[in-house]
């Protein structure tokens, strides 16, 4: 389809993109905006279709050739952007994706974990097997939180976030954003019943380990993980529930100097998850004795 000038604020074809911060597309719609080139150019990379396209006209020609010859283009200028968005905008594209059937923790099990990496033994159990990290937040409400979180779980390869009902949406703009797009490659279960699907991962061997603020609990460097782990993360204000603890096998903590009572949800969980997959495994290597 070829590219459309636009002039009109009240343009139909802009609607979806209109006054996004009052505006924003929920889990409902179908859809989904990614904002920015990096986002986008992930979206275009990715198995979701695309919809639409806005963009300045410099933009526009960058993008078409990368498109589906029926995907529309809307070509506006930059206050028109900014106009439609309705805030002020410097990133100069936008696209409309389309969201697809969400996937279940059977499904999890059925593909992304049970799926064998290279150099895994047959089997996936033993000396050079994988070993499976989920990411489990059970209520974290924040988009920039969230945004953060998966990031980091993409980051140091975990196989999948897990959210539960009151999580904010994995593909609204500002999540897509934080996560550079993350959510659009990374396995997200959006669960509708977080605690029987955790009560199914500890049956297929999964250790579930809480992060928390107790002195008592096991300090994060001296953690040993087994071979499947799904590690919660707690809500913003609250932290993990005495629901979520109950359902733990395991609980560590991050060790702080006095005066300071807890750090940032998606800070901690970047600090958790580069122990237990990068950092723990580069500890690990480093304290084997050396053979000359």
């Amino acid at each position: 389809m070829p590219r459309s000038h636009i002039d009109d604020i009240d343009d139909p074809r802009l609607a979806i993109y209109r006054d996004l911060p009052q505006q924003n597309l929920t889990r409902h719609s179908g859809r989904f905006i990614a904002e920015g080139e990096k986002v986008v150019d992930r979206l275009i990379e990715s198995r979701y279709g695309v919809e639409s396209l806005l963009a300045e006209e410099s933009l526009a020609e960058r993008y078409e050739p990368r498109l589906l010859a029926a995907t529309p283009i809307y070509v506006v200028s930059k206050a028109l952007l900014q106009a439609t968005v309705g805030f002020h905008f410097h990133r100069g594209v936008l696209a409309c994706g389309f969201r697809q059937a969400g996937i279940g923790v059977e499904d999890l099990l059925g593909s992304v974990v049970a799926r064998p990496h290279p150099g895994t033994l047959p089997g996936g159990e033993g000396a050079g097997a994988r070993r499976m990290t989920l990411v489990v937040c059970p209520d974290v409400q924040d988009p920039t939180n969230l945004g953060s979180i998966i990031r980091s779980a993409a980051a140091f390869d975990c196989s999948a976030v897990i959210l539960g009902s009151k999580c904010a949406d994995p593909f609204s703009r500002r999540v897509l954003r934080v996560s550079m797009a993350a959510a659009l490659f990374l396995p997200i279960v959006e669960s509708r019943d977080l605690a029987a699907d955790l009560r199914r991962l500890a049956a297929e061997e999964f250790e579930i380990v809480a992060t928390v603020l107790d002195r008592a609990a096991e300090p994060l460097a001296g953690f040993q993980r087994g071979q499947r782990t799904a590690i919660l993360f707690g809500s913003e204000g609250h932290g993990l529930s005495d629901e979520w603890l109950a359902l733990c096998q395991r609980r560590v903590t991050i060790p702080m100097a006095t005066g300071i009572d807890s750090l940032n949800v998606s800070v901690a969980a970047a600090v958790v998850l580069w122990q237990l997959t990068a950092g723990g495994e580069a500890t690990a290597e480093s304290s084997r004795p050396r053979q000359e």
